[in-house]
């Protein structure tokens, strides 16, 4: 059964609300970064302004951003803007509610069925409990990786640390990467470090086989040395020194590596992106694009990815929902997403070595 996409519908604006709302109001910002007072802050569902007279979607709608305003007659525009990246003499969107009372409205239903509609929940799959056969959730998820890759879609995934320290779930994101369903991966340096070490030494923390002396990280930083001597990732690939692994095939395969830096890195691939700011604008970039995320194993990254992200956008002009899978081993990590205002991730609880080997399993049918 092949993937259908849930389909979007507008609001009915021609209910008296909003006939009768003001246009959205502008204040205009002073000073590069700082936003007027009583701005209204965007959340991960679609919002609808009111502009000179018309109702205008915010595509893009995601946390911690506000609305700039091109109100230019004939030629009106939305842009959603980080609050660091606002300009002086940018016009954006002030008042706090949701209603259309101030020319504002948050749509919760547009993916919903007329049916659902009726209900409060905003959400594209149902209730989980327990009980519930998660099988489901592979089921669909095959078929939407099938869907993506036949129909240009963009898929991104976070990768974390336990995905490298397993042979059989590096060929199988290998795998994946080799036969065209991933567009773009998001990972830290240890977890690059790690994918790099087995396909130059052929270990794991320094080990081919782990004994009662483990994690020594000598290998590991060996592997960050060797690449900077090098030059690059790529360098180092075209020269053979690294025999497989999901880094290579990403290369390879011209799929987009972002390494963002931490607190914690102590020593560093020269992809890895040190500067914050630069590196969230370099994940941004493929967030704006991404159809399907997948998380796996990394919370940090994983909030981080989800909250830039919207829970839909506007792809070859149809609106269509962003479709998320949260993966980790713990319920805790999974729910944090989902608590923090990303509420269209679907949650698996299981270990992402597991997770992406059955993904391989099915794709390899």
């Amino acid at each position: 059964m092949k993937f259908k996409i849930h389909e979007y519908s507008h609001p009915n604006f021609s209910g008296k609300i909003f006939k009768e709302a003001p246009n959205c109001s502008l204040g205009i910002v002073e000073k590069d970064g700082v936003s007027p007072r009583n701005y209204h802050a965007l959340s991960m569902y679609p919002e609808y302004f009111k502009v000179n007279n018309q109702w205008l979607l915010a595509t893009e709608s995601r946390m911690d951003t506000v609305c700039v305003v091109d109100d230019t007659k004939g030629s009106e525009k939305l842009d959603i803007v980080e609050f660091r990246n606002l300009k002086k003499g940018d016009k954006v969107v002030i008042g706090r509610t949701e209603d259309a009372s101030e020319g504002i409205y948050v749509w919760t239903k547009g993916f919903l069925s007329e049916e659902d509609a009726l209900k409060d929940n905003f959400a594209f799959r149902a209730g989980r409990s327990r009980e519930t056969a998660f099988s489901v959730d592979y089921d669909k998820l095959y078929e939407l990786l099938k869907h993506e890759k036949e129909h240009n879609g963009y898929v991104t995934l976070v990768v974390g640390t336990a995905v490298a320290l397993d042979k059989g779930s590096r060929k199988a994101l290998e795998y994946i990467i080799r036969n065209g369903y991933v567009d773009a991966i998001f990972c830290g340096t240890e977890t690059a470090a790690f994918d790099l070490e087995q396909g130059i030494f052929e270990t794991t923390w320094g080990q081919k086989k782990f004994t009662k002396q483990q994690n020594s990280a000598q290998n590991a930083y060996d592997v960050i040395n060797l690449i900077r001597k090098h030059g690059s990732m790529q360098a180092a690939i075209d020269q053979g020194l690294v025999e497989d692994g999901f880094i290579k095939a990403a290369l390879e395969c011209g799929v987009s590596i972002v390494i963002p830096a931490t607190i914690r890195d102590q020593f560093s691939l020269p992809e890895t992106i040190n500067n914050v700011y630069q590196a969230q604008d370099a994940m941004r970039k493929h967030a704006r694009k991404t159809s399907t995320l997948i998380m796996m194993g990394s919370i940090l990254y994983t909030i981080a990815t989800g909250n830039m992200t919207s829970s839909y956008n506007k792809f070859n002009e149809t609106i269509r929902p962003i479709y998320m899978y949260t993966v980790d081993i713990q319920e805790f990590a999974v729910n944090k997403l989902s608590d923090r205002g990303t509420l269209t991730a679907v949650t698996m609880v299981t270990n992402a070595q597991d997770f992406i080997r059955n993904i391989e399993n099915a794709m390899n049918r």
